[in-house]
């Protein structure tokens, strides 16, 4: 049985991730401020990971595999990069904000998630690193899909960053969640970089008439402002080649109309 630690696993991504590698009759215990987890087969370690005595508390050696979900400053990274075993597999999720054309607009978020994979690359852990895009579905604390099916629903102006011509992907959280679990599947990491997005860009308009059409086809107007300098999405290109994903993991990205369908069944049975 392989024992997995997540670090964070308390949202979103990782929630989903603890779910199916239950199912999957792993160990797995989770290192969070909350201490809290979505079952009680998972081990709680309480802890701030920006505090060595609470980082002290976990037993690197013991785990086949880390996810290590919450990772935002060097410094973070230094207090466990010595801590990891050799035999461990470390998964950092980082960002797409780490390409290169991005970091800089991305500000120092941009910067540190790449000063992080860099860091990463220039220890001796076998890892893998994963930049997801724009990552939205079910449970999504932070609702994108929400919001514009909510402003659609309800008759409301839609904020958009710019003119919402820029293209940008988005991935359903179902996906991310494949790729970890295949890549905690695996029994030696390739030390690669993957972009984890969908097979296709759409501009932030298309993305909310795509929406409109398939949920909200008696609106004759969608009201959008275009005041805002920022909203859910960013006011530029931002885009990622997922081909290194699909080929090394064979995976399959969801399709756009599947995942608002499944993404719209889950939104009509939150908001009752």
């Amino acid at each position: 049985m392989k024992v997995v630690l997540i670090i964070g696993g308390n949202r979103f991504v990782g929630k989903a991730l603890s779910k199916v590698l239950l199912e999957k009759n792993y160990s797995v215990d989770v290192f969070n401020r909350s201490g809290t987890s979505i079952d009680s087969n998972i081990n709680i370690i309480k802890g701030d990971r920006n505090n060595k005595n609470d980082v002290d508390k976990i037993d690197f050696t013991k785990y086949d595999c880390i996810v290590d979900m919450c990772l935002f400053q060097p410094s973070q990274f230094q207090l466990i990069k010595n801590k990891i075993s050799k035999g461990t597999n470390y998964i950092f999720v980082s960002s797409g904000v780490a390409d290169g054309r991005y970091v800089k607009l991305f500000g120092d978020y941009g910067r540190d998630k790449l000063k992080i994979e860099n860091m990463i690359k220039l220890s001796d852990i076998n890892f893998d690193i994963i930049r997801p895009s724009y990552i939205v579905g079910v449970n999504n604390h932070r609702p994108r899909l929400g919001y514009f099916i909510d402003r659609l629903a309800n008759n409301k102006v839609i904020e958009v960053a710019g003119d919402g011509k820029n293209l940008i992907n988005i991935v359903f959280v179902e996906d991310v969640v494949e790729v970890l679990k295949k890549l905690v599947l695996r029994n030696k990491p390739k030390m690669k970089t993957y972009n984890v997005s969908g097979d296709k860009s759409w501009s932030v308009m298309d993305l909310i008439f795509i929406i409109k059409e398939k949920f909200f086809q008696d609106i004759d107007e969608i009201k959008v402002s275009h005041d805002k300098l920022e909203s859910l999405f960013c006011s530029f290109d931002f885009e990622l080649d997922n081909t290194d994903i699909r080929t090394d993991l064979n995976i399959s990205f969801t399709d756009i109309e599947d995942g608002l369908e499944k993404y719209m069944e889950w939104y009509e049975v939150s908001k009752s």
